[in-house]
């Protein structure tokens, strides 16, 4: 086996390859059966669809910045590589860390909650009982050998994943859609009164975690066909499918649960809303199915996230910040493997620590990882959107003004916004109260991962100023 440092990565991804890559992140079914609930019973109950929608207009107008300067972005560096040219190699390279510790932290929750899920599933439908670990360990194993391999294997497992779990939500949504009848679908989600009851800051919250992983389009560049086209292309379909799906599934619960009754179920039955409402509408076999296919949703996202640290691994090694190893690409595959088998390596060893430290895979493990990881990843995206801004502001060519200014502009107001509310409601997030140990352990490790990766650019600056004035040019 043969490998080099200096080759690309390589694929044939199209747009509808990488706008999988995309969905695949958001988990349409994870978020439906395990996240829809917090949306209505913590958040602001029947209006739920208006929470995916809201998140979904600030996301596009994010989006709109984001193609525009994807064409500057020549490699698979992603959100990091948009901080590094619009705010500087300082404040990029700190940006760089904290994204591969949130999306870390997040990785290593889903990898933990795959094994519940699973464990449960089999013992339940076949009465096999195992501790969940080990099923998480042979999870990540799987993982790390799709990574391995070249990006378009992943792509057709995700698509096949993708395709089951999304039919299942939208056979269930025209169900109920059939069951009710247009008449019954009624319009009090769309009142502005429903939507200020209750805490709308938190069920827009909840609905950030359904759009999580969308810089996968730029993610994907290097093996992307013809990138100029397919990363804006894949950028718009995805983030208004994401939108459009989870406005209509969130709008069916509510009326297939019941106006009166849903924001009481999602509270008392939040585990068990969806699944219910899947056997109701199409019985349990269909029943049985989702729970299966729940399973392949965690699997893809777990897919989805592994490349996408796995790649920024890639590109920190290749632009010298991290060991050259790291960019190392795979002779026959085209793939990241060194630093897709290091992902792998690291994933496993906090999982085992944490099994054998007895931490719960579930209230502590997932919660604080999803919690940390996602708040991680909402200071990112407002840094990127910043970022967008300042970038054009320094070009003296002529660009359109609602690409560059206005649209990134009102996509900042509202990423701001999230972000204090995520603050302001991290007990929420966590399942732990006040400013206990754990809420102040996350913030300290977020504020530590930047300064990990700035303060190294800094010692960089100083003792090797040439590798340091050429990480720019590994950006375009």
């Amino acid at each position: 086996m043969t490998s080099t440092v200096s080759a690309q990565l390589k694929g044939n991804l199209g747009p509808i390859g990488i706008a999988l890559m995309v969905v695949a992140t958001a988990a349409p079914l994870t978020v439906m059966v395990g996240v829809s609930p917090m949306i209505i019973g913590l958040g602001n109950g029947v209006a739920a669809p208006m929470d995916a929608v809201f998140v979904g207009i600030v996301m596009l107008l994010f989006s709109v910045g984001f193609v525009s300067m994807s064409k500057y972005i020549e490699n698979a560096g992603a959100f990091y590589a948009y901080i590094l040219k619009g705010m500087g190699r300082v404040v990029g390279l700190g940006a760089a860390s904290l994204a591969v510790m949130s999306y870390t932290l997040i990785l290593i929750a889903l990898e933990a909650y795959i094994g519940v899920v699973l464990s449960g599933t089999l013992s339940s439908l076949a009465g096999i009982s195992l501790p969940w670990w080990l099923y998480t360990i042979g999870i990540v194993a799987f993982v790390g050998f799709l990574g391995y391999r070249n990006v378009e294997l992943s792509a057709k497992v995700l698509g096949v994943a993708l395709v089951l779990e999304i039919g299942v939500i939208l056979i269930l949504d025209l169900s109920v859609i059939g069951s009710v009848g247009a008449s019954g679908m009624g319009t009090k989600p769309f009142e502005i009164s429903a939507f200020l009851s209750g805490s709308p800051g938190l069920g827009i919250l909840f609905a950030i975690f359904g759009f999580i992983g969308f810089e996968s389009t730029v993610v994907y560049r290097e093996e992307a066909r013809n990138p100029e086209r397919s990363i804006p292309t894949a950028t718009y379909i995805a983030v208004i499918f994401i939108t459009l799906l989870y406005f209509i599934s969130l709008w069916c619960v509510v009326v297939g649960v019941g106006v009166d009754d849903v924001v009481g179920v999602s509270t008392k039955n939040a585990e068990g809303m969806y699944l219910d409402l899947v056997a109701k509408y199409l019985g349990h076999v269909m029943h049985d199915l989702a729970q299966v296919l729940l399973i392949t949703s965690l699997f893809a996202v777990v897919i989805s996230i592994h490349n996408i640290v796995a790649r920024y691994k890639y590109v920190l090694g290749s632009c010298g910040v991290l060991m050259a190893q790291l960019a190392k690409v795979h002779a026959t595959h085209s793939s990241p493997y060194v630093a897709s088998a290091v992902q792998t390596f690291v994933s496993v060893s906090l999982l085992l620590a944490a099994a054998i430290m007895g931490f719960d895979p579930v209230t502590q493990i997932y919660a604080w990882g999803a919690a940390a990881g996602t708040l991680g990843y909402m200071i990112i995206v407002a840094l990127a959107c910043f970022s967008i801004i300042c970038f054009f502001a320094r070009r003296s060519e002529s660009v359109h003004a609602w690409n560059t200014k206005i649209a990134p502009a009102l996509a900042l107001v509202g990423l701001v916004g999230f972000l204090y509310i995520a603050f302001n409601n991290l007990s929420a997030l966590t399942g732990s109260e006040g400013y206990n140990k754990v809420n102040v352990t996350i913030v300290v490790l977020l504020i530590v991962a930047f300064l990990v990766g700035s303060g190294g650019a800094v010692i960089m600056k100083m003792k090797a100023p040439r590798r340091f004035a050429s990480i720019l040019n590994h950006m375009s």
